[in-house]
């Protein structure tokens, strides 16, 4: 289907996230610590539901908190991040791109390879935090002003934020994903002038990337997104989820 070939059904992708603990029992904060609840949680949603595919991780604070943004964890729905170190006082200069052990990402990097075994036939999304979204995590709501004010600073910021995403990709591909999935919800707050400014240059390469790597990618991105398929499409990935 994303290659636009014809399919005898359409095929079925719920974008498990802390669902997965629910269906075990397990509150979002055990669950999303845990590689083997993350396993059992998603085996029991495969079971349930009989996707064709399913993401490892839907935790769009997983590479902010290796920076040191400060997470407040709730039962039910993932963390939400709390600080920005941008805003105080830690310069860019000062952040290095996380490597594959760092916070939780051996974690989920864990999980994946567990459920690429167990599940031969099944498509593993890994999810990685689009480069716009992390920025907002690292600068917070300044990051609309600064648009505006520090254009340059921006730019600077949303590379460092895509060679994130790239590594992250790297990693989740290594450990046997079928799609990485760029989900970028914070676009939803821009229009398409500012996505072809800010967004375009630093995204469009990491799905050139993934591609060159021989894996499919997705662009995924909720709120009010109507206003920006075009620009999602002009990144060239191979699917668009809104």
């Amino acid at each position: 289907a994303f290659l636009c070939d014809a399919v005898d059904r359409v095929p079925w992708v719920p974008f498990v996230g802390c669902h997965g603990g629910a269906l075990i029992g397990a509150d979002a904060g055990e669950y999303l610590k845990s590689p083997e609840l993350i396993v059992r949680g998603l085996q029991a949603a495969i079971e349930r539901y009989r996707p064709d595919g399913i993401p490892v991780m839907f935790d769009l604070q997983l590479e902010a908190e290796t920076f040191g943004c400060r997470l407040t964890w709730a039962r039910k729905n993932p963390p939400a991040v709390a600080s920005h170190p941008l805003t105080e006082g830690v310069r860019l200069e000062d952040l290095r791109v996380p490597g594959p052990q760092d916070g939780r990402i051996g974690v989920v990097l864990e999980a994946a390879r567990t459920l690429r075994q167990a599940n031969p036939e099944l498509a593993l999304y890994g999810l990685v935090t689009g480069p716009f979204t992390l920025l907002l995590h690292l600068m917070g709501t300044d990051i609309f002003m600064a648009m505006f004010d520090e254009p340059e600073r921006i730019q600077q910021c949303m590379e460092f934020c895509a060679h994130v995403a790239t590594t992250m990709a790297d990693y989740y591909i290594d450990a046997g994903c079928d799609v990485i999935a760029l989900v970028d919800p914070m676009t939803s707050q821009i229009g398409p002038e500012q996505f072809g400014e800010f967004v375009t240059p630093h995204i469009a390469p990491v799905f050139r990337y993934v591609r060159n790597r021989n894996v499919l990618s997705s662009f995924f991105v909720c709120g009010r997104a109507e206003q920006n398929i075009e620009v999602m499409c002009g990144c060239r990935p191979d699917n668009v989820s809104i």
